[in-house]
């Protein structure tokens, strides 16, 4: 599906006092669709970049989502394969994927901005492209607009996919990614929020993700609180070969960050579950049960597993199905586990 570029939008010279805007950025309990809450989801990521990487064809993964028991998944809306030309925006793989999660009964987490699932980290598209070494490359007012542009067209395009049950603004906006270890500022976030919620008739809610890393994060988090409705947070526990700190990661960090948001009127979810290895450290299936079962005792019922594509091509290509079992009984008792 093609269509033309959208006018230009106002969101971008926001002048309103930061302070201000802090408060206006969350709307009351009562502008928000209650039914997008309460309820208990498992799911992961999908990212058709990833699938294709690994040569494998997106539509015979889905086959396999509901193999899993996943109730939930993780989608990106790449900027970099929507809007390949300036102005010239292209839904049909995105539209094939959210109508095959509708006929399935798949809720879906759609992520919107310049950061997305996935390597390179940053899915700019090509014409758009930024020469911008400064840390926050929101900071480029050119690459802003044309940025907020494809949010506006995006969210316009989508919101009547009744699957979508809430919108992500950006991914890991304030961790430092890329070939430039850049970050995407929070007052740029604040702007994709407002637009965002300013477009969705559904009041869907708005999630923002975080690095749960170490208590040097909090201000990351405080930030995300500020102008998010969910605070999704992505856990891992092995690194890098940094094993040791896991413990804080996945049992002391989010339980403190899921109280913070609670005592703001916030719920958290965990967007991004380790479920594969992060070189050179193993992630094994005793490592997601040990991870899954802190989880649940910190009561987390929203969590969205991250090796999705890993675990896929390890049973096709690799006669490796062990994580992919894992997931199934994980899936199981994360339905039964009160």
């Amino acid at each position: 599906f093609l269509h033309s570029h959208p006018p230009d939008n106002q969101y971008l010279n926001c002048n309103m006092p930061k302070d201000k805007m802090n408060e206006s950025m969350v709307p009351p309990d009562s502008d928000i669709d209650e039914s997008f809450f309460g309820q208990r989801r498992f799911g992961a990521t999908f990212s058709v970049k990833e699938l294709e990487r690994r040569g494998l064809d997106w539509q015979e993964a889905f086959d396999c989502v509901q193999d899993l028991g996943l109730n939930a998944l993780r989608l990106g809306a790449y900027w970099s394969d929507i809007e390949p030309e300036h102005g010239v925006f292209d839904f049909e793989q995105l539209d094939a994927l959210l109508t095959r999660c509708q006929q399935t009964n798949i809720q879906v987490l759609l992520t919107i901005g310049m950061k997305g699932p996935r390597w390179p980290e940053f899915h700019i598209p090509a014409w758009a492209q930024s020469d911008f070494d400064g840390e926050d490359i929101s900071n480029d007012t050119q690459l802003a607009a044309q940025c907020l542009d494809y949010v506006e067209a995006v969210v316009n395009h989508v919101k009547g996919f009744k699957c979508i049950i809430a919108f992500q603004v950006e991914n890991e906006p304030l961790d430092k990614a890329g070939e430039k270890r850049q970050i995407v500022g929070i007052d740029f976030v604040a702007k994709e929020a407002n637009l965002i919620r300013s477009l969705d008739d559904k009041l869907r809610p708005i999630v923002v993700t975080a690095w749960c890393w170490s208590f040097k994060h909090d201000e990351d988090v405080k930030d995300a609180l500020r102008y998010a409705n969910v605070l999704g947070l992505d856990v891992y526990t092995k690194v890098r070969g940094d094993d040791t700190t896991g413990e804080s990661r996945s049992g002391i960090l989010p339980k403190h960050y899921k109280a913070l948001a609670n005592s703001r009127g916030r719920e958290a979810w965990i967007t991004e579950c380790q479920a594969e290895p992060w070189n050179p450290s193993h992630f094994e299936k005793d490592d997601l049960e040990i991870l899954l079962a802190k989880l649940h005792k910190g009561k987390f019922d929203n969590i969205f597993l991250w090796g999705f594509e890993k675990w896929l091509d390890s049973k096709l290509n690799k006669d490796d199905d062990e994580m992919w079992n894992a997931v199934k009984s994980a899936a199981t008792d994360h339905f039964t586990h009160r």
